[in-house]
């Protein structure tokens, strides 16, 4: 199974309804063309993992760079998987607030947390993604 996560910068002004109206779309789309995913939004930045047939979510890709909602759109990780990580998921939205990035792990720094995070398993898909959320706070 093919994977993809990318970060991207929401153009300045992005709404609660642009981002109801982001996951719909997003949801109709891949319920189509059989991907699953999750979407994370924080302070105007966008993470997201697609995952389905390899041209699929390329083509998905390139629709979301020239998405006039993203900015920056970078290209994070991409590689293949035996199984689906969101196989249930058509697309999933979470906001993240500073309290869900306080809760995470526990941790009562983010030096502390840097630390455990380097000391596992780096190419785990979960943990990267964590990873850039937690560089984003630094």
């Amino acid at each position: 199974m093919f994977y993809l996560i990318y970060s991207s910068k929401a153009v300045p002004g992005l709404k609660e309804s642009d981002l109801k109206n982001i996951l719909a779309s997003a949801q109709r789309r891949n319920s189509e063309n059989d991907i699953t995913g999750l979407l994370i939004f924080h302070e105007g930045t966008f993470i997201q993992m697609l995952e389905g047939n390899e041209q699929t979510v390329m083509d998905t890709f390139e629709r979301i760079e020239e998405d006039d909602r993203h900015t920056a759109v970078l290209r994070l990780f991409s590689g293949n998987e035996e199984n689906r990580h969101f196989p249930d998921w058509k697309m999933a939205l979470k906001v993240v607030d500073e309290s869900e990035f306080e809760a995470i792990g526990a941790f009562t720094s983010l030096e502390e947390g840097n630390r455990l995070l380097h000391q596992v398993k780096e190419d785990h898909i979960g943990l990267k993604m964590l990873r850039y959320f937690y560089q984003l706070k630094e």
